[in-house]
């Protein structure tokens, strides 16, 4: 029942994530962290991999860009973060990937 509610709490979080990066005010932040906070004391993760490498099973390439040829694929870019609930993945974090 925790998971169901979690899932549909997701779009709220996302929409308070867009706020914030787009220089919303102190208390969005605060009721942002707050909201957070709480459900990651319940199980909640959040799957942000800015820089790391990518995993197609926690991440979604939904752009590309050439890499230094290394063959080794990162995350260039987080465009939406995921999140998965006690280890499972709930939704996966849409991002670009280099390489």
């Amino acid at each position: 029942a925790a998971e169901s509610l979690v899932e549909k709490l997701l779009p709220v979080l996302d929409i308070a994530d867009l706020a914030v990066a787009h220089g919303a005010g102190e208390e969005v932040k605060q009721v942002w962290t707050a909201l957070l906070d709480a459900l990651e004391r319940e199980g909640l993760e959040r799957i942000d991999p800015a820089g790391g490498g990518f995993d197609p099973t926690r991440h979604e390439a939904v752009a590309h860009e050439p890499g230094d040829g290394a063959g080794e694929q990162s995350v260039a870019e987080v465009l939406r973060a995921g999140y998965a609930w006690k280890g499972r993945v709930l939704r996966a974090a849409m991002v670009k990937v280099r390489g």
